[in-house]
């Protein structure tokens, strides 16, 4: 590559990496979730083979750059999001090489622009239009945001395929020009199995050949704008298919969120968003937004829609007027128009507008700002280079803070809740975020505020009363879920939290009916297997707990008390083995010190105390406050008799944790083994005056021992 041709290529990666620097250490937000953590293929990586089996059919390329991205680094997110960038770093230089092929075929009008080449003109053209595109704000969402990794990729191919067309119409000898072209029609094909949304591109090549051509070629031209056409009878089973599950969207649903627009609505709703927020925030991206709030359009005689109408009939005449003259500003308006822009109007999508598909379309800003800047050459050419470098700095800064929205949920729906404040999911996705985060108070009051504004959000209620739940507020929670659970009966979620409580207060028999019928709706529901297994545990059915843990541990395999519960599992069932095998391979992670708790407790119930007690004491330097662990010593003290010792331990235990029911049922038993039966029924008083109202199942037990005390 020559050095004038490297040199607009360093500067494009240079400002790509600036810019997102401030992406890389991002959390998964939104439907990361979704589309990484609750995926069992992914999770259950373990070769490069297995990353090369993902999936099938449709978008399984997209699946496999996650596959490598779990492979090479597991849930470290850096290297998800160096991917994204790396993507768009290639996609910036595919834009500037572009708009140099379309420069160079189309032509300038070399006299308007004063002193210099032709050549050093378009490559300037070229550079500001790919630099914009490099810095653009309204691209965050693609970028920096995990899942949008779809539209990069996408973007990719797209434009690889663009720049192969441009290079096909440029090559001198039929041979290579074919060559060319079967090059760009295996890119197309990528990007159409990347993204569906890719559909547009061959209509954008016809509408390219069209403008440059003086003398039409209209067999070629009708070719290329009938392949859409094809694909749509060819791919018909599979887009009904999809069509039927986006317009259902069963899931948000289900969860008491609003149905897909009718497409009567949806479809001047569209076309006037593309209008209101798209082409604003491609010009100048302020007030990004990753749930904005769009108000339906339920007239066509709407004066928003007439002027929508009116823009994008404008548009295209523009473009067709002044494509001799001015024809980067022709390609400009047709790569935004004939893009997924225009094809996400065919569609009823849940959401009607997510930045993140005005990444593509981002090809036609790209040709108009190199437009715009090729006449402030022409008009104003000294004030060329400082023009460019004034735009991509703002740009520039507004991309890397914007990049810090994206990095975690809170600051994510802050911000959407922030512009957006009378849409009831912004203040339920912050009161999640919230939740998550143990900020319980807030998320509660967010909750609240989505139940104003609607009150039949029962993914609100459930959450609501998983926070009774954890607060020991178990009549409060019930009263909730038992109404969520009767007017929600596909929301899965409800029936999970419904069978937690009904754990937590020990009556598994009554909990079971509610997690099977979680997994008849979703049986992909790692919460509702595992927790099934909790049930069948207080069950006393390990055998059958055992399964549910499995399959738990494949959904979720990061999840580490998954894991734990199952090395617990194993070892109740008898499997001591394989309940080694599990506590061993815990102990470098987060849950360390409870795996070498369990393992200590392995070799406890079989007597082998000395092992056991090495265990323990290394749990102990592991994890300072540990109140099991200091009762599961001093049980071992109460097997061999050394009373006074496991009453320490007990006693450390309380002042770790003084409801740990537990321990004073086996402190009690420590005193009765001394021979202080008055100590022990005074303990045991103490406890149940203290907790005798709370649904502890040890204060039953406690009040039986008393009585035989007694």
């Amino acid at each position: 590559m020559a050095k004038r041709e490297l040199v607009p290529v360093l500067i494009l990666l240079a400002l790509t990496l600036l810019c997102y620097s401030t992406s890389f250490h991002g959390q998964f937000v939104f439907d990361d979730q979704q589309v990484v953590l609750q995926n069992s293929q992914l999770m259950n990586i373990r070769t490069a083979g297995d990353v090369m089996s993902l999936g099938a059919g449709w978008r399984q390329l997209l699946l496999i750059t996650y596959g490598l991205n779990y492979y090479w680094g597991g849930l470290d997110t850096f290297g998800y999001h160096a991917l994204n960038v790396a993507l768009h770093a290639l996609n910036v230089l595919l834009v500037y090489w572009i708009i140099l092929a379309a420069a160079r075929d189309f032509g300038f009008r070399i006299s308007d622009f004063g002193l210099g080449g032709e050549a050093g003109h378009r490559r300037f053209a070229a550079l500001a239009g790919a630099a914009v595109f490099s810095v653009h704000t309204l691209f965050t969402s693609a970028v920096s945001y995990i899942s949008g990794r779809s539209s990069v990729l996408c973007g990719t191919f797209y434009f690889g395929a663009i720049l192969l067309f441009f290079k096909a119409l440029a090559a001198p000898q039929r041979r290579t020009r074919c060559l060319y072209l079967l090059f760009a029609g295996a890119a197309g094909y990528l990007a159409w199995q990347t993204k569906q949304e890719a559909i547009t591109l061959p209509l954008l090549l016809a509408g390219i050949l069209f403008l440059r051509s003086g003398k039409k070629d209209w067999r070629w031209i009708a070719l290329l704008a009938a392949v859409p056409a094809g694909l749509i009878v060819l791919a018909r089973d599979q887009l009904a298919s999809v069509y039927a599950a986006v317009y259902a969207n069963k899931v948000l649903v289900s969860a008491g969120f609003e149905k897909v627009l009718p497409p009567a609505i949806y479809f001047p709703t569209y076309l006037t968003s593309v209008v209101r927020y798209y082409f604003p925030r491609l010009i100048f991206p302020v007030s990004l937004s990753a749930d904005p709030q769009i108000a339906p359009i339920h007239h066509w005689y709407s004066p928003e829609l007439l002027f929508s109408i009116l823009v994008l009939s404008t548009l295209p005449w523009l473009a067709l007027r002044f494509y001799r003259r001015e024809p980067l500003f022709s390609v400009g308006v047709l790569a935004l128009l004939v893009s997924p822009i225009a094809g996400y109007a065919l569609i009823p999508l849940a959401d009607v507008v997510l930045e993140h598909r005005a990444y593509i379309p981002g090809l036609g800003i790209a040709f108009l700002f190199g437009w715009a800047f090729q006449w402030i050459a022409r008009s104003y050419y000294n004030a060329r280079w400082l023009s460019l470098c004034a735009l991509v700095t703002v740009f520039g800064v507004m991309t890397a803070v914007r990049n810090t929205v994206w990095a975690n949920n809170i600051a994510l729906w802050e911000d959407a809740e922030a512009k957006a404040p009378d849409k009831p999911r912004t203040h339920f996705n912050l009161g999640q975020a919230y939740q998550q985060a143990g900020r319980l108070p807030e998320a509660i009051r967010e909750y609240e505020h989505a139940l104003r504004l609607k009150p039949d959000i029962h993914a609100a209620y459930s959450n609501v009363a998983a926070i009774y739940l954890d607060q020991n507020q178990f009549e409060r929670a019930e009263e909730i879920l038992l109404k969520v659970t009767s007017v929600a009966p596909d929301f899965t979620e409800g029936f999970i939290n419904l069978g937690v409580l009904y754990i937590r207060i020990q009556q598994p028999d009554k909990a079971l009916p509610q997690l099977n019928r979680a997994l008849a709706i979703t049986p992909e529901a790692f919460a509702a297997h595992f927790n099934k297994g909790e049930a069948l545990t207080q069950k006393g059915d390990f055998k059958a707990a055992l399964e549910s843990y499995k399959e738990a541990v494949h959904l979720r395999p990061d999840i580490d008390s998954f894991q734990l519960a199952l090395g617990a599992a194993y070892s109740k069932a008898g499997d001591r083995a394989s309940a080694a095998r599990e506590f061993l391979g815990m102990t470098s992670g987060p849950l360390a010190a409870e795996a070498v708790r369990n393992l200590g407790i392995l070799y406890r119930d079989v007597g082998e105390t000395k092992r056991a007690m090495e265990f323990f004491h290394q749990a102990a330097k592991m994890r300072t406050v540990f109140p099991e662990l200091h009762h599961d010593i001093g049980i071992l003290y109460l097997q061999k008799r050394m009373t006074n010792e496991a009453i320490e331990q007990f006693r450390i235990t309380l002042q770790e944790q003084p409801d740990y029911g537990p321990a004073f049922l086996n402190l009690a038993a420590a005193y009765q083994m001394k021979g202080e039966p008055q100590i022990a029924k005074q303990t045991l008083q103490a406890y149940v005056q203290q907790y005798g109202n709370t649904n502890s199942p040890y204060v039953a037990r406690a009040k039986q021992t008393l009585e035989r005390l007694e």
